[in-house]
């Protein structure tokens, strides 16, 4: 299946994933208001790091073995069955651990706490890696649609005020497991039946390690803020953080979706040794991937102000201030991602990868330390963009001599100039008109509109660029 297909399978699947929360934050936060938000995110912000422990790196390592081995079906099949073999090892251990945790350490919100642990059973059966290293994104995007709709239904019929918040965590966490059984009936016809020995299942363990350290360092600077705010702060604080992490996070999936799809392809072309294509598919995948996120920034950032009031309600009105701190992470994000997951990680540098997230989240403890208690979730916004710049300077660092980043800046340059007057646009027309829905929707459209515009004049100023060479090409073909 081609990069693109991929891509806006990948782009449909990350949206989704995060598409449920979205959609329903409207409703949820005037229903189960700042504190049942809070409580959700809170316990969830827990569970998180026993799913982490369950999957092991797994996710990632998972993903780059089968697209090594997919072209061969037996020795596909040994791969997956024996990572499969210890995925399943290690998350029944993270199950024991979880609820003795919840029975002897969980005081408050013990119910919530335990329900929570539906999702974590969900982790015992993803096996969606082994679709995203056979570049087959189409199977997890279907599965998601069905059981995110089907949630979604569940949620404005039975969740309808605040002592519902049993039913909202209860019916989250089985669209994760149903979720996760249905995408077994797909993998049959990619395996076949070989024999696993211990020796084998356990030969995956020290990789899939070293795979699973970035990960307690991106799980410190994405679920700690919430944990964090949770302990020093109130629970309130928690939900205001929270909403304003999700808008993000819907943004960052359209510039991100093109990593995870590019992971199994990077990791082909390194194993087969073309490093020409591979700093090819790294050139084009920067570009691409700043041209989408410069206006995404700005965009998010000028609407804030605007956009949050009218759709989370009053009660969640400092979100936006969390949000307009947040938005830079997003270019952030896109840069760290292609540099990271497109580069270093196929490359198996998983030694400086490592080392750039647990720099980035020795910086988001120690501002969340400074900052959380007495700002809460705007502190805990500021960790996390001074997170998301330490780790982007040192991935710069580990990459400069493989990857001209020059190529790049001049179009870089003129993103951001393009960017930047889209803002000023996008806030005039806000500070304007106030909060409604009509000004968000005349604030995107007159903001995309203005970016393309100044893109295609500096691209047709340049001769060079993106959309420029996309049409010529269009143009060319018979």
């Amino acid at each position: 299946m081609s990069i693109k297909k991929n891509y806006l399978y990948n782009l449909a699947y990350q949206v989704l994933n995060m598409a449920l929360p979205l959609i329903t934050v409207p409703y949820i936060s005037r229903v189960l208001k700042p504190e049942g938000v809070g409580i959700y995110a809170y316990t969830n912000s827990i569970v998180q790091y026993f799913m982490l422990l369950a999957m092991l790196g797994i996710g990632t390592y998972g993903n780059k073995m089968v697209a090594i081995a997919r072209d061969n079906k037996e020795e596909l099949s040994r791969t997956f069955f024996s990572i499969f073999l210890l995925q399943l090892f290690f998350s029944f251990i993270s199950l024991s651990l979880y609820f003795v945790f919840v029975f002897y350490f969980f005081q408050e919100y013990k119910l919530i706490a335990l329900l929570q642990g539906i999702a974590l059973l969900a982790t015992v059966l993803d096996c969606s890696w082994f679709f995203s290293g056979l570049e087959d994104f189409k199977k997890i995007v279907t599965r998601n649609i069905f059981f995110k709709v089907l949630s979604l239904i569940a949620i404005f019929i039975f969740v309808k005020d605040p002592n519902d918040l049993t039913l909202y965590t209860i019916i989250m966490g089985l669209s994760l497991l149903l979720g996760s059984i249905v995408l077994w009936y797909y993998v049959k016809p990619h395996v076949a039946r070989v024999s696993i020995s211990f020796h084998s299942v356990f030969t995956h363990f020290k990789p899939t390690v070293v795979y699973f350290l970035p990960q307690i360092a991106t799980q410190v600077y994405f679920v700690l803020n919430k944990t964090m705010l949770g302990y020093f702060s109130t629970t309130s604080e928690v939900g205001i953080y929270d909403y304003a992490d999700k808008i993000l996070k819907i943004a960052l999936a359209i510039v991100t979706s093109l990593g995870i799809v590019m992971l199994p392809r990077m990791a082909n072309t390194f194993g087969k040794g073309d490093l020409d294509k591979a700093n090819e598919y790294i050139r084009k995948s920067l570009e691409f991937t700043t041209l989408l996120a410069i206006p995404i920034m700005f965009g998010l950032a000028g609407v804030a102000m605007e956009f949050v009031p009218w759709y989370m309600g009053e009660d969640f009105s400092l979100s936006a201030n969390v949000l307009v701190i947040l938005s830079p992470a997003i270019f952030l994000m896109a840069w760290s991602g292609v540099f990271g997951t497109q580069y270093l990680v196929p490359l198996g540098k998983m030694k400086q990868y490592t080392s750039t997230l647990y720099i980035g989240a020795i910086v988001n403890l120690i501002v969340n330390i400074i900052l959380i208690k007495p700002y809460g979730a705007i502190g805990a916004a500021i960790g996390t963009l001074a997170a998301e710049i330490a780790v982007t300077v040192a991935q710069l660092f580990f990459i400069r001599k493989d990857i001209k980043i020059i190529q790049v800046m001049p179009k870089t340059f003129y993103y951001l100039i393009s960017g930047g007057i889209m803002y000023l646009v996008v806030r005039y027309i806000g500070g304007l008109l106030g909060s409604t829905i009509m000004t968000t929707l005349l604030q995107v459209a007159t903001g995309i509109f203005v970016y393309l515009t100044f893109v295609i004049l500096f691209e047709i100023l340049f001769k060079d660029g993106l959309i420029m060479n996309e049409i010529k090409r269009r143009r060319s073909r018979p």
